[in-house]
């Protein structure tokens, strides 16, 4: 059975008592299997039956002085051999000079090994000779663990890892280690004493060192990438410089597809596509992949902008576009690709906020000042006929106004802005001014709502 409690001690055998030179015993009755039966202690007793008061596995010391009447014997050794002990001892010189028949008898029919003690031999000698052969177990156990940690500590400088040193340990004794995502001290799983309690803290121990050290490895591969990515995207570099680390990705070069997300997030990427080549950059994480249908990237829940499928000398404009995706992905939510690219509000949502600050106040705020003494509609008047596609007799249908109104409206914005809306390049700035005023105010809005 498998469990998680170590033995307290280290193990000491029948075996080891028949063979101690001090004690000089004498083996009478030894079962099958017997001489490697544990001994955790030694219990001396004259009871008839003295269950309530032994343990599993301790060798159990008598004079004999109850085995003196017929069957006495007999229920002795069944009251032992209930209490699981490992064997019994019998002194000899005081009560018995030889082992009783009956006793040898029942020890041999109930599988119980009977040792026979000298006359002169107290028990609190065989006391003595577990402790001996306990210090030895120990001390030899420490010089194996010693001997097994230095090697593991040699196997982690050249690289080893994690899983294959405590593969070597998981096979010296025969169980299981239980390291968990945090660490701590790892745990042993497994039949018999297993390793001690030191050797497991210096076990976590170089486990840790092991994880930083991966993990400092990772941190400088990532950032290495990134500045590869980094210097092609910025013309610096040719993206063939990308041909030897995209084949020991495994990613081909004919079919590829750039995407990036936000900072933080090349774990999961790493998770989700782990033959992806995938660099940190400044504005976030790039992966290069083989191209694949980009709703896969939905799946794991984060903003990402992503390029169309390119060749490897494609590779600069892609990266170009995967990143100008990401900007417009985090202001609309969910994930954006080139065709999300190609329209005027795109290219706005894109832009730093400051940079569009002078359209409102110099060609929205003064038709607002406007409005607000009464003259005319201005900024009502110039959304709807950006909303009719340009078509002056729908603007004024919409407006409930005639034509000309329209026109004396359009007059007066010329005069305040110096912008004509039906002029067509300066009718794109004012479109461009209008689309930043409305989009600053959503933004202040969400801004003073209350949390839920």
């Amino acid at each position: 059975m498998v469990n998680s409690m170590r033995s307290a001690a280290p193990a000491v055998t029948i075996g080891d008592i028949v063979v101690d030179r001090d004690l000089a015993v004498e083996c009478v009755v030894m079962p099958d299997g017997g001489l490697l039966r544990s001994v955790t202690w030694v219990h001396a007793t004259e009871q008839l039956d003295p269950r309530p008061h032994l343990r599993r596995s301790e060798i159990v010391c008598t004079l004999g002085s109850a085995l003196v009447r017929e069957h006495s014997a007999r229920f002795f050794v069944e009251s032992l051999v209930a209490a699981g002990v490992a064997g019994v001892a019998l002194g000899l010189g005081e009560v018995h000079l030889a082992a009783p028949a009956e006793l040898v008898s029942e020890c041999e029919r109930q599988g119980l090994p009977l040792l026979l003690l000298p006359h002169g031999i107290p028990f609190l000698a065989v006391n003595d000779a577990i402790l001996r052969h306990r210090s030895r177990i120990e001390v030899e156990a420490r010089r194996q663990e010693a001997e097994l940690m230095s090697q593991l500590m040699t196997a982690a400088r050249n690289g080893s890892s994690e899983s294959a040193m405590l593969a070597v340990v998981d096979g010296e004794y025969g169980g299981r280690i239980e390291v968990g995502d945090r660490l701590g001290v790892p745990t042993w799983l497994g039949q018999g004493a297993g390793p001690s309690e030191g050797f497991l803290e210096q076990l976590g121990s170089v486990i840790e060192l092991i994880r930083l050290e991966r993990e400092r490895e990772t941190v400088e591969a990532f950032a290495q990438a990134g500045q590869l990515v980094g210097l092609i995207g910025e013309g610096l570099a040719h993206p063939a410089a990308l041909l030897p680390e995209l084949d020991r990705c495994g990613v081909g070069s004919s079919q590829l597809r750039v995407s990036h997300w936000p900072t933080g997030s090349e774990g999961p990427l790493t998770d989700k596509w782990p033959n992806a080549f995938i660099g940190v950059v400044a504005e976030g994480v790039v992966m290069i992949a083989d191209a694949s249908d980009p709703e896969e990237f939905r799946e794991l829940g984060l903003v990402c902008g992503y390029s169309g499928v390119v060749r490897m000398e494609e590779m600069r404009r892609a990266l170009s576009e995967a990143r100008s995706a990401l900007r417009l992905a985090r202001s609309r939510g969910g994930i954006a690709g080139p065709d999300a690219l190609v329209s005027l509000g795109a290219l706005l949502e894109q832009q730093p906020a400051d940079r569009l600050v002078p359209f409102i106040e110099r060609l929205v705020a003064p038709l607002v000042a406007a409005d607000s003494r009464g003259r005319g509609e201005l900024v009502r008047t110039l959304t709807v006929f950006f909303e009719q596609e340009h078509h002056l007799q729908r603007t004024a249908a919409e407006l409930y106004v005639h034509v000309n109104t329209v026109r004396q409206r359009f007059a007066r914005i010329k005069d305040l802005v110096d912008r004509d809306p039906l002029s067509p390049g300066e009718c794109a700035d004012l479109r461009i001014a209008l689309w930043a005023a409305e989009r600053r105010r959503v933004i202040r809005r969400r801004l003073t709502q209350p949390l839920a």
